[in-house]
């Protein structure tokens, strides 16, 4: 009985997780996310899905940016308390640019802009609070300057 009940379990908490995967994924919630972008035309969206099974419990990604246009990262997650989703942008030498995440006050933003001084590969890495899986998605846009 013991083993019926473990399996009914596992069983049920594997549709919970596949469930809140698949809204992370949808076509409603990345719409919903893409409204953020405003006057920036979308470039392209990046599925995150962090589990136990992730190397490092990070996912990474790059894009060359242009020299003179300015980058908008929207970064959307489940919204859990204690479970965001922080987005750092990094140059080619993976200097640190830029980060929705504010350590000095603890304090989350749900988008950071970036405008772009050396056209070249930048590097963008996602992680969730504490090392903790999640999932979500990142859109990135731009906006070219008008010098």
């Amino acid at each position: 009985m013991k083993n019926v009940f473990q399996i009914t379990a596992i069983i049920f908490l594997s549709h919970i997780y596949s469930i809140a995967e698949a809204q992370c994924t949808s076509d409603a919630f990345l719409d919903k996310c893409a409204s953020s972008l405003g006057e920036f035309t979308f470039i392209k969206s990046f599925n995150i899905s962090i589990d136990k099974k992730t190397a490092e419990n990070k996912y990474e990604y790059s894009y060359v940016f242009s020299k003179g246009s300015t980058y908008k990262i929207i970064i959307c997650d489940e919204n859990i308390d204690g479970n965001k989703m922080i987005v750092t942008l990094f140059d080619r030498n993976h200097k640190m640019i830029a980060t929705n995440f504010n350590k000095s006050n603890k304090k989350f933003y749900p988008l950071f802009s970036y405008p772009c001084s050396a056209t070249g590969v930048y590097y963008l890495e996602v992680t969730f609070e504490n090392g903790k899986e999640g999932c979500g998605v990142n859109i990135l846009g731009f906006n070219k300057s008008s010098n």
